[in-house]
């Protein structure tokens, strides 16, 4: 009698590189540290390290997974993405976005959003950078265009709440601030927030470089390869919610 054959393991759908820190790959309940680029298949999850930070590109969009995070693909039909804690930012550039699971919330829509879940208190925060998202709980659902945001309770359901301002004043700004490889480059920047999300990206802002949370209004971020590139910050506010980024300053590294 002919044996069943095994069922084939998911084939991978997206591409990860590690932009900071150190990741782990795993199931949930077991993990292993990843290399610095791998693929990633449904029903594998992400767990970044405190200073880490993780970049996913689909054939449509990417993911950015922020630090102390833990999110996965779930190994259903219609591919989607659990987020256990953290933060994590969809782009789609065609298309929607994967519809993002938490334990009070599912987010849904298209362009860009930063979903953000925390344990204590347990809440998702969603904020809608560009685009349309439909957050839905059990207790309802809402609508979400462009530079609104919500806070999403299980006892509370969803609830629409203002984006924090984005910070001014970058320095360097838009005159480009020479740094040779190797070097640290000194950003600073305006605002009334406590934590801030600073991104570094390609100067098209197509790639992620850096993305890291900080407290106050300066940060010094490695300048490694050579290039030119754009960076921004975001403020969050008390409840954690995060706001639109500021007009981008601009980075040149250059050689020796």
């Amino acid at each position: 009698m002919r044996r069943p054959a095994r069922p084939l393991p998911p084939a991978p759908v997206a591409y990860v590189r590690i932009l900071d820190g150190t990741l782990q790959r795993g199931d949930g309940r077991s993990w292993k540290s990843a290399d610095r680029e791998f693929r990633i298949a449904p029903g594998e999850s992400l767990r970044t390290s405190g200073d880490g930070a993780a970049l996913l590109t689909f054939p449509w969009m990417h993911i950015v997974v922020a630090d102390d995070t833990v999110v996965g693909l779930t190994p259903s039909t219609v591919l989607s993405a659990t987020l256990d804690r953290g933060r994590i930012q969809e782009q789609s550039t065609a298309g929607d976005i994967l519809k993002v699971v938490t334990p009070e919330a599912e987010v849904r829509g298209r362009g860009d959003v930063v979903v953000i879940r925390s344990d204590s208190p347990a809440e998702t925060r969603v904020s809608a950078l560009r685009g349309w998202f439909r957050v839905k709980s059990r207790h309802g659902s809402l609508s979400l265009d462009g530079g609104q945001a919500a806070v999403v309770s299980a006892e509370g359901g969803a609830v629409l709440v203002e984006q924090p301002p984005p910070p001014t004043g970058l320095s360097p700004g838009s005159d480009p601030l020479y740094v040779v490889q190797g070097r640290s480059a000194p950003l600073g920047w305006k605002g009334s927030a406590r934590r801030y999300r600073v991104q570094v990206l390609s100067l098209d802002g197509t790639d992620i470089v850096l993305s890291r949370e900080v407290e106050g209004t300066s940060l010094e971020v490695p300048g490694r390869g050579m290039g030119t590139y754009r960076w921004q910050a975001s403020a969050i506010d008390d409840r954690g919610v995060e706001g639109a980024p500021s007009a981008p300053g601009l980075i040149c590294v250059v050689e020796k």
